[in-house]
């Protein structure tokens, strides 16, 4: 088989991959800087007013063009000094050389149940548009092999009737936060995601986006005056496939000036790849970095490479002044 062909049949095996798993959601490996994808219950789960959060994928370089995804989202907390919370994501995948997309705006709300000073529970819930397409014309076809190379101006033999849709979709979550000390809590959430099961074939088979089941926890515990540690599991369940993500990181508080502290862990993805990450709290700014060593039977061809990620958050907290209702005279007066 010469290298022309070897691509052909490559390329036909990664978009049979892509076809399989078109049913599975967009995911980060930093799942807890993406929080609004993770948990609609984690809309305003955080100290402050209004949080910003970016973040970008690109994985498979080595192998095809690469996939990449891009995630926006901001969120506010205790509006109008109330227990509600609100939020807005806009997600954008593009796997292959299909350009296979989606596109993905949600518009979500939380409401936070206290039940006590350290003690919260959110309940959310996230409605989502979903755009997705497809790009027929950069795929290669057994037809177009004239017995010798690949020949672009024969005909592929396929009937491709359909290039894209839409689909409305409903995702809800709950999260609990405990905060037992300075420097000491835990967390956890419980999401359903897809809970309309809409259609998302571009033919006209019945192929419905099941539902998705998430469970994740989280801690924070000193263990000395300048590190902690962050021990995190996630697990995810879709139809057949399923998503265990174990691992932590160490935060080292540097407490100068604006820069507050480093970050440094490793996680591990079942049966398909170990990451690393650093980061830095810079004033009112989270950076996170991660790469992926891919370790699944498609190593053979990535060579180990996964791909780099990125993620931003920006917290505001406006200043609240203090509102005295009386104020002490000195005896002297």
């Amino acid at each position: 088989m010469n290298r022309r062909l070897l691509k052909i049949a490559l390329i036909a095996v990664i978009f049979g991959c892509t076809s399989s798993i078109v049913a599975q959601d967009i995911h980060f490996s930093q799942f807890n800087n993406s929080p609004l994808n993770l948990n609609p219950g984690l809309i305003g789960a955080f100290n402050g007013d209004y949080r910003f959060v970016a973040n970008q994928r690109t994985q498979w370089s080595s192998v095809t063009a690469p996939y990449s995804t891009f995630g926006l989202s901001a969120d506010a907390n205790n509006i109008l000094n109330s227990n509600i919370g609100a939020g807005l994501s806009v997600y954008n995948d593009k796997a292959g050389d299909s350009d296979f997309s989606t596109l993905q705006i949600g518009i979500g709300g939380s409401y936070t149940i206290r039940l006590d000073s350290s003690h919260s529970i959110k309940i959310g819930a996230q409605p989502v548009f979903t755009q997705r397409s497809i790009n027929y014309d950069e795929l290669q076809f057994d037809n177009q092999y004239n017995g010798s190379f690949y020949d672009a101006t024969l005909g592929n033999g396929e009937n491709f009737g359909n290039t894209g849709g839409t689909y409305f979709n409903l995702h809800g979550g709950v999260s609990w936060n405990y905060k037992i000390a300075q420097r000491k809590e835990v967390s956890a959430g419980f999401a359903m995601h897809n809970l309309l099961t809409p259609q998302q074939s571009f033919f006209s088979e019945n192929i419905p986006l099941h539902q998705r089941f998430t469970l994740h926890t989280n801690a924070l515990f000193a263990v000395s005056d300048k590190i902690d540690v962050l021990p995190s599991i996630l697990f995810q369940k879709q139809h057949n496939y399923q998503e265990v993500i174990v691992g932590g990181q160490g935060k080292y508080h540097l407490n100068n000036g604006n820069y507050k502290a480093l970050y440094a862990g490793i996680w591990y993805r079942n049966s398909d790849a170990t990451y690393f990450t650093v980061g830095m709290d810079y004033a009112d700014f989270h950076f996170g970095i991660s790469y992926d060593l891919n370790l699944s039977s498609l190593n053979v061809a990535s060579n180990y490479r996964g791909g780099f990620e990125f993620a931003i958050i920006y917290i505001i907290d406006r200043f609240k002044p203090e509102i005295k209702r009386y104020r002490a005279c000195p005896d002297y007066i």
